[in-house]
């Protein structure tokens, strides 16, 4: 049986975190920030603490408290443990809007992100030219490593650049998270390269439709997607 958790996205704008577990497998639709909770307690010139790691995001309530997903670095530094595997196999970004996005910044860079090409564009050009202290999309920048200096004694602190586990995915061509068959539907945003999910499992099927409309300047792809889930009305 497939169990669905939301940790976000729920009589709310934004905020979408929803974790999907089967068997021996687990992913998210989204990993973004909720603009009221953020509103709550932050502004322009009040931001968390990075280095207070993942912390302050936890206290507010702005993540959840889930082992296994979140990055080593941050972890370390406030003395709490990293474990060997993550404890998610994926998370599927439905478009580029920080709503949706964001909080992958604080993921570990071996769970696989999937987008669309043109969310992969959007996020590169966000991560080159932000100045924002959380917008490590497509790398990961681990900090609070201190090294040897290269003259005299003492220590400095050092930062790698690492990629992260990132996976295109074309339009209606299945992959696979473990046991769960998925593809990639492109639907109508106020942005290019948005995309709805649909989650063949074992026992059912799990549409996610991200945000859509019909009144942009491309109806016609969100009117296939909705076309590729009608089901004919079986005779009882």
């Amino acid at each position: 049986m497939t169990n669905i958790n939301f940790f976000g996205g729920v009589d709310e704008i934004g905020g979408n975190k929803i974790r999907v577990e089967g068997k021996n497998e687990s992913f998210f639709f989204d990993f973004g920030m909720a603009f009221s909770k953020a509103n709550d307690y932050l502004s322009e010139f009040l931001q968390p603490r990075k280095a207070n790691g993942i912390l302050d995001f936890v206290e507010l309530g702005l993540l959840p408290c889930i082992k296994g997903i979140y990055r080593e670095d941050y972890l370390r530094h406030v003395g709490l443990s990293y474990p060997k595997e993550p404890s998610v196999d994926g998370v599927l970004i439905s478009h580029s809007h920080v709503d949706h996005v964001a909080y992958v910044h604080h993921l570990r860079e071996d769970i696989p992100i999937y987008l669309s090409n043109e969310s992969y564009l959007i996020l590169k050009a966000l991560e080159d030219t932000g100045t924002s202290s959380f917008s490590e999309y497509l790398h990961l920048k681990k900090t609070f490593y201190m090294s040897p200096k290269v003259r005299g004694d003492g220590y400095k602190r050092t930062s790698t650049k690492i990629k992260r586990d990132i996976r295109i995915v074309e339009p209606y061509k299945k992959f696979n998270i473990g046991n769960f068959q998925i593809k990639s539907a492109p639907v109508d945003h106020s942005l290019p390269g948005a995309s709805a999910f649909i989650v063949e499992g074992e026992e059912e099927t799990i549409v996610y439709t991200g945000d859509l409309r019909f009144h942009g300047r491309n109806p016609e792809l969100t009117r296939k997607f909705v076309r590729k889930q009608q089901r004919p009305i079986q005779p009882s």
